[in-house]
């Protein structure tokens, strides 16, 4: 499942089951939600970060996603229409999702084409009759407890695909719950794109053939950033620049709703990758990449923002990048510096984090602040495919003529040149509540009650494995209805 893949329907009958979707949301998509979201878009909390500044853009025509479809090709819709998304055909037609402007719109509609303005998802609160005192008896409820007893089915085996706002995987309950290849790396795709990590700054480093470090003395190459330098504090990369900083680009995780699709960003400090010349993070092709995480999550009616400074390198063969380290501390304090009473402590420091590795099984993004063996922070999991929706990386749909498929590049986990990667995060908590209902291994304890008496909450299937795909939008959920179907 985890191929690109390219969206071409031999069949008629599913493209009219796609088509037939149209019709049963004229006006709003809903889901549920254990808290009340307002139906308007949440508004941006805008704080002022310690880790990375952001430049103000302008933001006068906000851009619209619609979906087209007809009786024409994929093909034809493409010519007439730029920032194709994806595109779906069948013997009878095809729809086709993108951004597109106004003129576009006009013209399409002129050929015949059906066009509606995609639909964000919501996710409502909802009246249950179930008493809140029953949680604890679920299980017994559903009778998922005497299948599992009686006749030993707990989902072992089975992939269960949950397309939602993203699940988060840092309870212990569902540590272990993804669902993963041959190759043991996560299977999990975002269809809205909002997982797209940008780490296109570099930093060139002079080391010697004995695999000491050394003050990079000759002129910078070009299409590299900066450079790396000893002192006897430690190694660091040049970030300061004499106190200029240094640029880079972050996606911005909540576009189309709000800024460009890649933030202009400074970041003012230098960041230790090294105790000495001799001890320090190693890249094998001497280039180091950086970039920042902008992830936005989804608190009542703001959006609050989690950003993660993450160095990538090449561990092993020479340009080949295998490895993330995120900055989860300062993460953490940046996220939480609003509820301390002094000012914060960045030490904008690589070498005391944890290193990511695909396949390696720890692929979290999570923090324990206190050391008590209990996450406190969590930022999501690092290895998931990423829909290039906006064109952030291939700038364009790849059209296949031959089969008539608009094939949206769907991005690998990491980059192997080290500019990239995607991770899977849930922007506001009802993925993550779904899957949990599923595969909950019940061993974490729970005062849901209030009352001191903590009960364990098991899922349905405890032993199934989850393959995360976000889509709030409608013609995502259709990419990633397609996608989980083997399309």
């Amino acid at each position: 499942m985890s191929k690109n893949k390219s969206f071409t329907i031999s069949k008629a009958g599913l493209f009219l089951v796609c088509i037939l979707l149209f019709s049963l949301f004229p006006k709003s998509v809903s889901g549920f939600y254990d808290v009340d979201v307002p139906h308007q878009n949440p508004e941006q909390k805008i704080e002022q970060s310690g880790l990375i500044s952001f430049q103000p853009t302008l933001y006068e025509n906000p851009v619209k996603r619609y979906i087209v479809f007809g009786s024409g090709s994929v093909s034809d819709i493409t010519s007439r229409a730029d920032n194709v998304i994806y595109g779906v055909g069948s013997n009878h037609g095809s729809f086709v999702v993108g951004v597109f402007q106004q003129n576009e719109v006009s013209t399409l509609k002129l050929q015949g084409y059906s066009v509606i303005e995609d639909l964000p998802l919501e996710f409502n609160s909802m009246a249950t009759n179930v008493s809140p005192t029953e949680v604890s008896r679920i299980d017994t409820i559903l009778g998922s407890d005497k299948v599992i007893h009686k006749y030993g089915y707990t989902g072992y085996g089975i992939k269960i695909g949950i397309v939602d706002t993203g699940t988060d995987f840092s309870n212990p309950d569902m540590k272990d719950s993804v669902a993963r290849d041959e190759r043991n790396i996560p299977v999990m795709i975002d269809a809205d794109g909002q997982g797209l990590v940008l780490t296109n700054a570099t930093f060139v480093a002079n080391i010697n053939s004995k695999g000491t470090v050394q003050n990079y003395t000759k002129a910078i190459p070009k299409n590299t950033t900066s450079s790396v330098y000893v002192n006897s504090q430690g190694v660091f990369l040049d970030i300061k620049k004499g106190g200029k900083g240094t640029y880079i680009q972050v996606y911005n995780s909540l576009f189309p709703r709000g800024g460009n699709s890649v933030l202009n960003g400074t970041v003012s400090d230098d960041y230790k990758i090294g105790r000495d010349p001799k001890h320090f993070i190693v890249s094998k092709s001497g280039v180091y990449h950086f970039g920042v995480i902008y992830e936005s999550a989804m608190q009542g009616q703001f959006f609050r923002l989690q950003l993660v400074p993450v160095l990538v390198v090449d561990s092993i063969t020479p340009g080949l990048y295998d490895t993330i380290i995120p900055d989860m501390s300062d993460s953490w304090k940046d996220f939480t510096k609003f509820d301390r009473p002094l000012n914060t402590n960045y030490d904008f420091d690589f070498t005391d984090e944890t290193p990511i590795i695909l396949g390696n099984g720890e692929e979290h993004l999570a923090y324990d602040s206190n050391h008590d063996g209990n996450l406190d922070y969590s930022v999501g999991m690092v290895g998931s495919h990423v829909l290039d929706v906006y064109g952030v990386i291939t700038k364009s749909s790849l059209i296949n003529k031959g089969i008539g498929a608009v094939n949206g590049t769907l991005l690998p986990p990491l980059d192997p040149q080290g500019n990239f990667f995607g991770i899977m995060y849930d922007f506001g908590g009802h993925g993550t509540g779904t899957a949990a209902s599923i595969v909950s291994s019940g061993k974490e304890s729970y005062d849901i009650y209030g009352n001191s008496t903590k009960y364990h909450i098991k899922g349905i299937a405890p032993e199934a494995k989850i393959v995360p795909i976000k889509a709030l939008w409608l013609g995502d959920a259709i990419y990633g209805w397609l996608w989980a179907a083997g399309f």
